[in-house]
């Protein structure tokens, strides 16, 4: 198989895009770009240029109408739940492309190029309360990540050192099963559910340098922004939204920052080029 370069992965991306938005639009379902992506349509009006990913978010009704609903007529599928080693979903072309890691505690067997869709969920107001969830929800994370390192066997191919190391978080996670903690997880992003709130955030990939204590009115409307020559959705109040989580975000960054998300780490490949 032939590995793709940064413009291959950016094109593949953007195709799975594309028929996501058709299907949204299709069947009434209200989606916005997010985070680096969003940033991307405003700031470059596409990709930023060193980018090799593409992100998505939706409130939580949408979120899982979505992952129960999609259909793709080219291959596409929607990765979440059991099928998943974490708290949100992504939607994968694995009938054209393919999927290798140097990350043992990765789950890319059978997955191809894939952009990541986030659910966004209702928080208390008080900030306090919303800080203590963010804990919790990294707390939660940190367990999901340690039972994932938890997962390969025990192997005298990274040394002596190496094995002693698996061993000793095999036992510490022994009783930690990726699938409980996830549902932990997904618990706590969805306990505020049916509250009297005006706030919503995104926990089930929580940050502690993104502050998420966003204004529920910041999903009530969507509006077309460029992308790669297309139109997307994003919420309308992208400028507070971005703001909030960027500051001044039409500002580069260091050079020194500026690097693809893969880190070396994850390759992809072209399945029949």
């Amino acid at each position: 198989m032939k590995q793709m370069n940064l413009k291959d992965i950016q094109q593949v991306s953007l195709e799975i895009l594309k028929e996501v938005h058709s299907f949204c639009i299709e069947n009434g379902i209200q989606y916005s770009l997010a985070y680096g992506t969003l940033l991307g349509a405003i700031r470059h009006k596409g990709f930023i240029p060193w980018d090799d990913d593409i992100d998505i978010c939706m409130t939580r009704p949408n979120y899982e109408q979505f992952v129960k609903t999609f259909r793709s007529a080219n291959g596409l599928k929607v990765i979440a739940k059991q099928d998943c080693y974490i708290a949100f979903a992504r939607i994968s072309d694995a009938e054209k492309t393919a999927t290798s890691t140097t990350l043992p505690w990765t789950k890319v067997e059978g997955t191809g190029m894939w952009i990541d869709l986030f659910p966004v969920d209702l928080v208390e107001d008080d900030y306090a309360i919303y800080l203590a969830k963010l804990q919790k929800a990294l707390n939660l994370y940190e367990n999901q990540l340690g039972a994932r390192r938890a997962l390969p066997s025990v192997s005298l191919k990274s040394g002596l050192k190496g094995a002693l190391k698996q061993v000793c978080r095999k036992l510490k996670y022994r009783n930690n099963r990726l699938s409980d903690i996830n549902a932990r997880l997904e618990q706590l992003c969805t306990s505020a559910a049916g509250f009297a709130t005006a706030h919503c955030t995104q926990l089930a990939c929580p940050d502690a340098s993104c502050i998420e204590h966003l204004p529920t009115d910041y999903f009530n409307d969507y509006v077309d922004v460029d992308f790669e020559g297309n139109k997307f959705k994003a919420i309308k109040q992208w400028d507070a939204c971005l703001s909030k989580l960027y500051g001044d975000y039409m500002q580069l960054p260091p050079e020194e920052d500026r690097r693809q998300h893969s880190c070396g780490h994850t390759q992809f490949y072209w399945k029949t080029k």
